[in-house]
């Protein structure tokens, strides 16, 4: 199998991340780091790995393009793409081939959690059993799988088009979810985990503009109503799919696009979905402030809440 890195200023990270992919088994010619953009000292910093792919691009084109010009010169049967500030334990990896070849699977989920600089280290979460179609509304309002523990049949990333290159957020869900809409053959292993790092950068794709949000959620319900339209007995799930029309609005509505926001409720209505808010709480403080205002009241106090509960529980 290959591994896929996308990397943009990522000198003090990357070495960790490679590392614990050759400790993990995969040879050095099947380790593709890109490096999107050359703005610091990562290429120096991969002199210490000999033998990896090193792939330097002129320009910063995204995340998306540089994962699409390794996944262009992988050869294996299997190819996975965790990020520069990722890494991974010594047995994930095994575990997820080890499954899929097991299922003939043309994706494979394994165990992850969520860690960083700021951050306490999150507990183990073990992807639960279910089927592909059940997994795309699973995705789309409950539980995510970080890339760093998603493995792929190399052909079937080919096959559904690759990592599409306009997003700039949530590029790993719209391709995860987009491949499990084209396959039956899902596996789950239990074995290893991966890291999700959340490191402190003004660089981090989750600081994108909220028209980059809005524009990615766009194109993954634009991906999954043509799926249920096409095929009946997937019916069950247009309420999921208005339930993240409906998530989508507040997001608009709390950022000031009212046109927006009126639109995704409006989608989620068509759906089904009738809920006026995401609780009690929030329903009765738009009325006194309208709901830009109670989203963000609202989000406040749940923030000085959490704070709270945690001033507590040092004091136990």
């Amino acid at each position: 199998m290959s591994v896929v890195i996308p990397s943009y200023r990522s000198e003090k990270l990357i070495s960790r991340t490679v590392l614990s992919i050759l400790e993990a088994g995969v040879l050095p010619r099947n380790i593709f780091v890109i490096e999107d953009g050359v703005f610091d000292n990562t290429g120096d910093v991969l002199k210490e790995f000999p033998g990896i792919n090193h792939i330097s691009c002129e320009q910063n084109k995204g995340a998306p393009h540089a994962r699409n010009l390794g996944l262009s010169k992988v050869e294996t049967k299997y190819v996975m793409f965790i990020d520069s500030d990722d890494f991974i334990s010594e047995s994930l990896i095994i575990g997820l081939v080890n499954s899929a070849e097991k299922e003939n699977a043309d994706m494979a989920f394994g165990p992850w959690r969520m860690d960083g600089d700021s951050i306490p280290q999150g507990k183990l979460r073990q992807p639960p059993s279910l089927s592909s179609s059940g997994w795309v509304l699973h995705w789309l309002n409950t539980e995510y799988v970080p890339t760093c523990s998603v493995l792929w049949k190399t052909e079937k990333v080919i096959e559904i088009g690759t990592w599409d290159e306009r997003l700039k957020n949530n590029e790993d869900g719209e391709i995860v979810v987009r491949g499990l809409m084209s396959t039956d053959n899902l596996s789950i292993s239990t074995q290893g985990y991966s890291t999700y790092w959340q490191h402190k950068s003004v660089y981090r794709v989750t600081a994108a503009p909220i028209e980059d949000r809005i524009f990615a959620a766009n194109v993954i319900y634009t991906n999954i109503l043509n799926w249920i339209n096409e095929n009946k007995s997937l019916n069950k799930y247009r309420m999921e799919l208005g339930r993240f029309c409906y998530k989508t609005a507040w997001v608009a509505q709390a950022k000031g696009l009212e046109s927006v926001s009126d639109e995704w409720f409006s989608r989620a209505r068509k759906l089904g979905y009738k809920k006026q808010g995401y609780n009690n709480k929030t329903k009765y403080l738009s009325v006194l402030f309208g709901f830009r205002y109670a989203v963000a009241i609202h989000s406040n106090l749940l923030k000085n809440k959490s704070k709270i509960k945690k001033i507590k529980n040092n004091l136990k």
